[in-house]
């Protein structure tokens, strides 16, 4: 199973390619491990303690996907990905729980002047990365160098230059706005995750060995590739005190039934679940926790009618949306583990309104009325993709088709063979709609995705002028401001019926009673392991 950004890279791999708290940050010695602290969307259930209570010495991560790579440049970001690289690599930036930031290896950080172009960083003295290399502003540089060439996630470096203006500060020069710069240079997107000079000098030994200045290395005698990865402590870590465990490890095993298998049997202590496990779980005694994850939706990537000339037609959109009965979707298909929502973001994300959610009321009679309107009152057929990048995809266009009949409309459903087919038929422009869930994200990272010409999810090149002009006014303004402007971009998307968005997806964790510290929120999607600890 693939999740949130983690599927995001898996799409990229195969086609080869907040707030805005961005004002300098206090340069205490605030450690990863000691900022488990804010507001948090979470939901723990506990039954009983049929399993043995966490271990203080090891903590024990199944999941079911291999890295791309152990080296951070190369595997990619989210859930379950980044864990491979998150214990090993100390991000520039932490990101906290509640979205905010706190010191990493950089412990002062700014944009200068206006328009989100410059962007300073001060780096913190006397760090030692795991093989003895000194974190210094030119290594960093060269890390960044390295970086832009070999990583699929490497875009919003392109054209950027970087100028070391002392022996631990930078300044970089992006070639167009990035209000969200810091964020890239947090753990969650992996970017900042440094690499040392004598790594970045031999990248082929970062396959077998680790080169971070993260709180653990790789022990390659503890691990087998493929099945068991061994993290033990760092011994040159520049905040001892802040480490919990004396080892991690990360284990892959063949599906959530054998990890949940091995969590009840004391052989692991954390598993990514989906809403089916949950049961099973509470009732050997384990602990889920669940918190919004995803917003699913329909985007109608046809949006000029250039296939079907219908999509083209506002009124239809809207149509669309009303024939959908939300909440009895979410009640049948997602089992408590999602809500309700109209929108392109979570709660809590920069840009969300509250507001947007009670824009298309459940009305088959209004659906109708506004087909007629547009001048299809006997309805009309368009293709539409599913494919399960996460589970129960396929099943939610099954269900949505069921709604459109009822007003005229008919969904033809392709489901791609595999993630390679799928890659190629979104961009084939035979599909004029796909059912998909986008890990939530803050509106200005939304909308350089999804609305952006040139990118995998806008095949058709759809251009709209008040996309345009509020991307661009968003993109420069200042942190005070921009909310505002991305509100307004988020409502204008909902009430065109480009995305008809119907829910929010809730992520499941299932772990071992008195692991503590797992938490997230919409801006910050991915709950840290070296966050944890045994309660």
């Amino acid at each position: 199973m693939i999740r949130g950004t983690a599927r995001r890279l898996a799409v990229t791999a195969a086609c080869a390619s907040g707030a805005l708290a961005l004002a300098a940050s206090g340069s205490g010695a605030t450690s990863r491990a000691n900022t488990t602290t804010g507001r948090v969307s979470t939901n723990l259930t506990r039954a009983g303690s049929k399993v043995a209570k966490q271990n203080h010495n090891t903590l024990t991560i199944a999941v079911t996907s291999t890295p791309v790579s152990i080296n951070p440049a190369l595997n990619g970001v989210g859930d379950p990905l980044e864990l491979y690289n998150i214990v090993a690599y100390d991000p520039l930036i932490y990101q906290l729980p509640n979205g905010s930031y706190s010191p990493g290896l950089a412990v002062k950080w700014a944009f200068v002047g206006t328009g989100n172009k410059t962007f300073t960083m001060q780096l913190r003295p006397n760090v030692k990365f795991s093989d003895g290399s000194a974190l210094t502003a030119q290594g960093v540089k060269d890390y960044f160098t390295y970086y832009a060439k070999v990583s699929p996630d490497a875009n919003r470096l392109t054209g950027a230059t970087i100028q070391v203006t002392g022996p631990l500060s930078l300044t970089f020069h992006l070639p167009a706005a990035d209000p969200e710069f810091a964020y890239l240079m947090t753990q969650d997107l992996g970017t900042g995750d440094v690499i040392s000079p004598k790594g970045v000098a031999s990248p082929s030994g970062l396959a077998t060995k680790t080169a971070g200045a993260g709180q653990y290395v790789l022990d390659p005698a503890a691990t087998v590739t493929n099945q068991t990865y061994t993290f033990v402590r760092n011994p040159t870590y520049w905040n001892p005190s802040a480490i919990h465990f004396k080892k991690i490890v990360i284990k892959v095993l063949a599906n959530e039934t054998a990890e949940l298998d091995a969590l009840r049997t004391g052989q692991i202590d954390y598993m990514f679940g989906s809403p089916q496990d949950t049961a099973a779980a509470k009732s050997a005694g384990l602990v889920v926790t669940k918190f919004p994850y995803l917003f699913a939706h329909v985007e109608i990537m046809d949006l000029d009618g250039q296939t079907v000339k219908a999509l083209g037609n506002e009124k239809v959109r809207q149509a669309l949306d009303y024939a959908i009965n939300r909440k009895a979707l979410v009640k049948g298909l997602l089992n408590g583990f999602g809500t309700v929502s109209e929108q392109l973001l979570l709660p809590g994300a920069d840009g969300y309104s509250p507001s947007v959610d009670s824009t298309y009321t459940y009305d088959v009679a209004k659906a109708k009325r506004l087909l007629a309107e547009a001048g299809y009152p006997n309805g009309f057929s368009f293709k539409m993709i599913a494919y399960d990048l996460h589970p129960g995809e396929t099943t939610i266009a099954q269900v949505l088709a069921a709604e459109w009949a009822q007003i005229g409309v008919t969904a033809q459903i392709t489901v791609p063979p595999s993630i390679t087919a799928y890659v190629a038929d979104m961009s084939s422009k035979k599909y004029s709609a796909e059912v998909f869930e986008f890990g939530g994200q803050p509106m200005y990272l939304v909308s350089q995705q999804l609305l952006t010409t040139g990118g995998f999810y806008n095949p058709f090149n759809v251009t709209d002028p008040t996309w345009t002009k509020l991307m661009n006014q968003g993109a420069t303004a200042s942190a005070s401001a921009a909310p505002a402007i991305w509100k307004k971009l988020n409502r204008y998307v909902t009430d065109q019926g480009s995305y008809l968005s119907f829910a929010d997806v809730d992520q499941v964790i299932i772990s071992r009673p008195g692991l503590e510290g797992i938490k997230a929120s919409a801006n910050a999607l991915n709950p840290d392991p070296v966050a944890f600890f045994a309660g």
